[in-house]
Formats: C-alpha cells, structure tokens, sequence
C-alpha cells in the first residue's frame, strides 16, 4: 500500500473513533484490522459480457463496473497472499455459498470455462463505501467449478479453481521451454531457464 492510504483522512478519523487513539499515519496491519477491506472478483468469459462481484454488503462501482454484492462469498476459503521472486505458478481455489441457479447454470454449462479471473483488495472509506484503494492480486483463468448441492442438509455451495496466468506456459512448455534454441533468438534472455520453478509443483488437470 502506497502512503496515500495509510494517511488517509477518512481512516485516521475513523481510527480515532473506533479506536480513541488518534494517529498520523496507519500501518498495513492497522488499515486491515480497520474491517473496512473487501474483494472484488471479475469474471471474464470468452466471447461474452463480464462478471464483477464482490463480497461487500452493497453493490460497489470501480473503474467504470459495477460490482454486484455477492456477500455468500466465503472470504475464509481465499489463500493468503505473499510477493515472490521469480516466477511462480500457484493455483487458488475458494468458495461461494447461496449460488443462485442462473450462476450455477452458467457455470455448469462451461461458460466459465478458461475465463480470465481478477481478484482484487479494496479499501472502502468507512463513512459512505467508495473506494479510496485498490489493489490486484491474482489473475488467472478458470480451470474447473465443482459444486455441492443438498436441500435436506441446507447446502448449496460452489468452488472454482482458478490457475495461475502462468497455464499457457504450462501447456506449451514442451514447445517453448528449450532455454538454448530461445536464447538463439534472444541472446542473454533466460526467461525460459526459470521455468523448472513453473512445473516442479504444478497439478496437472488436463487430459
């Protein structure tokens, strides 16, 4: 997070009112502990208009999209993320409770398939819910939706998995990933010598 936010105006009252101590600049930890973060979700299906949810309690508009409150998201199936170095190719999974049948149709009828997903993390200003902070933190395409759906036992839930934007390069590997005959076309470029990071964990899910 840049400065900007964590001496935002809105968050230091907000701090001080929540909290009785008034502060000149918040750490990334105090602006997390505030509840005022939420995560935003694009699907983007091939060849159709876009999804935007988001687990916020009212819809939210950002950069032009309205994003649908979708709160049945299960926040607690999200990974944690972290920076790396290097290339890394880790999938994610997570789960939404509540599917209505329209989304689930779509899901199930293989519109979601190799759709490009964005997660992203919002700061909302505490006082009226726009945004002030935004942030991506994965993208990557849809590999699978699975789905439990049982009316005696109350549960409707929906997980889709999600690969890294690293898939193509999965699929292609065996094709591109020779490190000499593409330094022949750019030499000193070892982009492809780091791909063994890219395959040495990697689930394989297609046939």
């Amino acid at each position: 997070m840049d400065d900007g936010i964590l001496t935002n105006s809105s968050l230091l009252k907000y701090w001080q009112l929540v909290r009785g101590t008034a502060k000149t600049k918040l750490t990334i930890m105090e602006v997390m502990s505030l509840g005022v973060h939420v995560t935003f979700f694009d699907v983007m299906p091939r060849g159709e208009s876009g999804f935007h949810w988001t687990d916020s309690l009212v819809d939210i508009e950002l950069n032009g999209n309205l994003y649908t409150s979708f709160p049945d998201i299960i926040s607690g199936s999200l990974p944690s993320f972290s920076e790396a170095k290097g290339i890394n190719n880790d999938a994610i999974s997570f789960k939404v409770s509540n599917v209505n049948p329209s989304v689930r149709a779509l899901a199930f009828g293989g519109k979601f398939k190799d759709a490009q997903m964005n997660v992203t993390l919002v700061i909302l200003n505490p006082y009226d819910s726009k945004p002030l902070y935004s942030v991506r933190m994965f993208t990557g395409f849809i590999d699978y939706v699975t789905a439990s759906v049982d009316p005696n036992q109350k549960t409707n839930d929906m997980e889709i998995h999600v690969n890294s934007v690293y898939k193509k390069l999965d699929r292609q590997a065996a094709l591109i990933a020779a490190n000499a005959v593409y330094q022949s076309y750019f030499p000193s470029d070892e982009y492809f010598s780091l791909l063994g990071q890219i395959n040495q964990s990697q689930t394989w899910r297609y046939k």
